[in-house]
């Protein structure tokens, strides 16, 4: 077994995203010194809104996803084991825990709960969006997870394909990680075994204030020490995720054409029937075809993708998103600023895509451009500013009041002074 100690120098609190897209991203594993995005207090928070409906069992189907495991198994019903609003602070929580499951070795695992709150939501994003200027945008979500966990062990990341790299912060505590790289050949069953010392795997291990990166290669075996907790972002880089995406894209839009019919399709075929003739199999299956032929050449598709892409590129890839925020009343002496990026994609002759923070709408291109002109990066800017740049008129008044309030809502923009009546 080897241990990992690769690290890149930099200051004690940030990273150094581009130098670390030049060693390390898709090449090898590593640790290094980083400042997390987000607090430990702000994690319990957030912890205890995303378990509050869990308390009553498990749930599916549903994000945030939560799970808890006690020793060697899976609790379906958890119940007072989560945090909830009694628990002052994440140490009170675990103190708690530490005695309720009678210092056995548990693991609290929190699947997408940043879409509950913005501020955290956009702290994240605003990190890692600065690796992606380095190496590139993902085209499929980013998935976070809350990792909470003290004297266990987890299996699943070496017992399953690997499809993602990971960028694991932690907050607190201590994290133990192996890894099997795939390029060596299939993994030994005894793997999963952390008591196992195997030729080939490798160990990484962080304290709080450090950040692991492995690639998307290896598969990994999670050990957390007492009272850990981690932060963690699965990022999709395996090359078939892509097409099984476009795969379920291209099965809803041929099931939209044939009118959403929810029946399953029986063909005739046995005696008294001809595969070739009206209305048997083949004509059935020769029609799939041709209604996927006709998806895919089609403009549909492609708008649906450069839609998603855009989507996807305000967003970091981090999806789900949070909900809008809720509007307030403006007027011309409003005061605005725009608080974030705007990304804006063709669409069409004359129109264009804009999405901020995961949301996209469509605009005139015209208009887009002079709107965009008028708000102005980070500067304060007017309403009445941003009116007469459409034309001065009560129309085009309603218009930007309407496109404003969007923009708003979908944290685009910032009011700085609502002028009392």
């Amino acid at each position: 077994m080897t241990t990992l100690t690769h690290e890149v120098r930099q200051a004690p609190d940030d990273v150094d995203w581009a130098l670390f897209g030049q060693r390390y991203w898709g090449r090898r594993p590593t640790r290094l010194r980083a400042r997390p995005p987000v607090g430990l207090d702000r994690i319990h928070a957030l912890t205890v809104q995303s378990c509050a409906p869990f308390r009553a069992g498990t749930r599916f189907w549903v994000m945030p996803d939560v799970r808890f495991l006690v020793g060697d198994g899976r609790l379906r019903a958890p119940g007072t084991l989560l945090p909830d609003t009694t628990d002052r602070s994440l140490d009170d929580y675990l103190h708690r825990l530490d005695a309720d499951v009678s210092r056995q070795g548990y693991l609290l695992m929190v699947h997408q709960p940043l879409l509950l709150d913005y501020a955290m939501w956009s702290a994240v994003r605003d990190a890692i969006r600065r690796l992606w200027r380095a190496v590139g945008w993902p085209n499929l979500p980013v998935e976070a997870q809350v990792l909470i966990g003290d004297r266990c062990t987890q299996h699943s990341g070496a017992t399953e394909a690997p499809t993602h790299a990971a960028l694991t912060w932690v907050l607190r505590g201590r994290m133990d990680v192996r890894l099997w790289d795939e390029r060596d050949g299939p993994p030994p069953a005894a793997v999963a075994d952390p008591d196992r010392d195997l030729d080939g795997m490798h160990t990484l291990s962080a304290d709080a204030g450090e950040l692991l990166y492995w690639p998307g290669d290896r598969r990994h075996v999670d050990t957390y020490r007492e009272g850990c907790v981690a932060l963690r972002l699965r990022i999709p880089v395996d090359r078939r995720l892509p097409f099984t995406a476009l795969r379920d894209l291209l099965a809803e839009l041929v099931h939209g054409r044939q009118g959403n019919d929810e029946t399953v399709p029986y063909f005739p075929f046995g005696p008294g029937s001809r595969v070739d003739e009206q209305g048997g199999v083949l004509p059935h299956l020769t029609a799939l075809g041709d209604e996927l032929r006709t998806v895919v050449d089609g403009e549909q598709l492609r708008r649906m993708l450069r839609i998603r892409w855009a989507a996807l590129r305000s967003a970091a890839g981090l999806e789900p998103i949070p909900v809008p925020r809720e509007g307030i009343p403006m007027t011309r002496r409003t005061r605005i600023r725009r608080a974030g990026e705007i990304v804006r994609m063709p669409d069409g002759p004359g129109r264009e895509v804009w999405a901020v923070n995961g949301n996209v709408f469509t605009l005139p291109t015209a208009a887009g451009d002079r709107v965009f002109a008028a708000l102005r990066d980070g500067e304060e800017t007017g309403v009445a500013d941003v009116c007469r740049a459409l034309g001065d008129d009560d129309t085009n008044d309603k218009s930007v009041l309407a496109l404003l309030d969007k923009l708003y809502r979908l944290r685009g923009i910032d009011v700085v002074k609502v002028p009392a009546r």
